[in-house]
């Protein structure tokens, strides 16, 4: 985005950033010393190199000396709370420092992306002079901003008010509030889970405010453009043979994959299904209260339980919980040998051909600021998804498939012209359920979490009415999915016509301006 954006404002456009001295890919970035800055904070004045790399957009790294601060290891925010917390108010403090080393006598906007970054609010807020600022919502997470802490870090708390970094940063903030889709700006006000749940301190701070921008495609188009132009001919046989190589990859790259403590393998390589059943894969970080991983496992095992002859691999990246927080992945790929697969590694070799050479792609989540869904298109995958955020701005549903609700069809009014091709499958729970606000509560509460309960996720959230009914209405969108792959022809169209899709509904630069529209005055 910082480049699109550079691009149409035809004026210089930076990313700061802090130095993550942990983790490999910040620590080892080719980057120049530019100055240092002293920042005070907690009682001292520490002190912190500004380095840039360059790029399409140049990156400031804010590097402390003092290297008790930006400690995350697997990813940055991989930290305890109040270290995140800390950090967070440090790195605000930083960035109002290096602005003048930067550009000198400049007048900055800022783009503060979520509360992590929206703390360089709270920092300006009590100087004589301050930058422009607007802050983007990627979700609703936030955190707690105390006065007297605030005041501990020689912050300025009377000149920001309220409870949490986001209200303090609003509080200064210019108009509007970006988010990242536009149906994820609804989906903040409307949304029980995001409304009553998650966020219901934001509901009177955002109202008004909020503008969904949409984001770009996050991958260019794997598919040639000539298979693409041969199917939208009628001549399907090559795009098809095309994503069957790419599964034969995927499928090679099993046979030559050595599990190991590094690389743990869920399933049995040598059992699962070498056959032309329908392959469906999920990825990406998990997320206990967004992913949706746990649904995806639920609706997998009640596939395969009613006699489906389909495949599963998931690529789960381990958040929070580690390894041990995805066990039911493991225990279903126990139960389920010839059918499921599960890599919580990065498993580079295989990705792109399962991901190439599946039927669809699964996105069960529980909220979803964008979505994913533009991946699996670009790289020739159908998608299905729950119908919030940005994936049902992505996925075109089929109106006449049984996993189309009348809660999915709720949804998409205004959202996708009646016209329009189907490009795959949404899903929604039933609208409705009394004890809808309880159950998200209780998801979001993560009790399993409890060690005297001795539940996994999946065995807690099964407990819940709206859990069960989001498993089911996704195993009834996997059965419509694979009776689509039993017509090729078909297929081909929706798949064909979701690529478009995302192509023409979709641009960086379309978003840049959009941007710019508001923050570029």
């Amino acid at each position: 985005m910082p480049a699109h954006v550079a691009a149409q404002a035809r004026q210089p456009v930076v990313v700061f950033t802090p130095f993550h001295h942990r983790i490999p890919k910040t620590r080892d970035v080719d980057a120049t010393w530019v100055g240092t800055v002293g920042v005070p904070f907690d009682g001292r004045t520490v002190q912190v190199h500004v380095l840039r790399h360059d790029g399409p957009a140049p990156h400031y790294l804010l590097r402390p000396e003092d290297l008790q601060f930006f400690t995350g290891t697997r990813h940055p925010y991989d930290l305890h709370p109040d270290t995140l917390y800390r950090d967070s108010l440090f790195f605000g403090a930083a960035v109002l420092q290096a602005l003048p080393v930067v550009a000198p006598g400049a007048a900055w906007t800022l783009l503060l992306q979520d509360w992590e970054s929206a703390t360089v609010a709270i920092a300006a807020a009590g100087q004589p002079a301050r930058p422009r600022m607007f802050v983007t919502l990627h979700n609703s997470y936030d955190h707690e901003a105390g006065a007297d802490q605030l005041r501990h870090w020689r912050l300025a708390p009377h000149a920001c008010q309220g409870d949490t970094v986001l209200q303090r940063a609003l509080d200064v903030c210019e108009w509007p509030v970006f988010t990242v889709s536009q149906q994820f700006a609804r989906d903040l006000i409307d949304d029980p889970y995001q409304a009553r749940v998650l966020a219901p301190h934001l509901a009177s701070w955002l109202g008004s405010r909020l503008v969904g921008i949409d984001n770009g495609p996050f991958t260019d188009l794997a598919v040639p453009a000539g298979l693409l132009a041969a199917a939208e001919a009628g001549r399907i046989q090559p795009l098809l043979a095309w994503k069957q190589d790419h599964q034969a990859t995927f499928l090679k790259a099993l046979g030559q994959l050595t599990p190991s403590v590094e690389r743990p393998v869920w399933g049995n390589l040598a059992r699962y299904g070498r056959d032309d059943s329908p392959l469906f894969v999920m990825a990406g970080r998990d997320d206990c209260r967004q992913k949706g991983y746990d649904v995806a496992a639920c609706a997998a095992e009640r596939l395969l339980a009613a006699g489906a002859k389909a495949r599963f691999v998931f690529f789960p990246i381990p958040g929070d919980e580690g390894l041990e927080g995805l066990s039911f992945l493991e225990e279903l790929a126990g139960r389920w040998p010839a059918n499921v697969l599960a890599f919580p590694f990065r498993f580079a070799e295989g990705f792109s051909g399962a991901l190439r050479g599946a039927t669809c792609g699964i996105m069960p989540s529980l909220y979803e600021p964008f979505g994913m869904a533009n991946e699996f298109y670009l790289n020739g995958t159908l998608g299905i998804g729950r119908a919030t955020g940005g994936v049902l701005q992505q996925i075109v549903p089929d109106p006449k498939a049984r996993s189309t609700s009348a809660a999915v069809r709720r949804r998409i009014t205004g959202v996708h012209a009646a016209p329009t091709l189907p490009t795959g499958f949404l899903f929604h729970e039933d609208d409705g359920l009394a004890t809808e606000v309880d159950d998200w509560q209780g998801i979001n509460a993560t009790g399993y979490l409890d060690p005297a309960l001795q539940l996994n996720r999946v065995a807690d959230r099964l407990r819940f009415p709206l859990f069960e009914s989001m498993v089911s209405e996704l195993t009834v969108a996997l059965e419509d999915a694979m009776a689509l792959a039993a017509e090729p022809d078909e297929y081909a169209q929706r798949l064909v016509a979701g690529i478009r899709h995302i192509e023409q509904g979709f641009s960086w630069d379309r978003a840049a301006q959009q941007y710019l529209r508001y923050a570029g005055g």
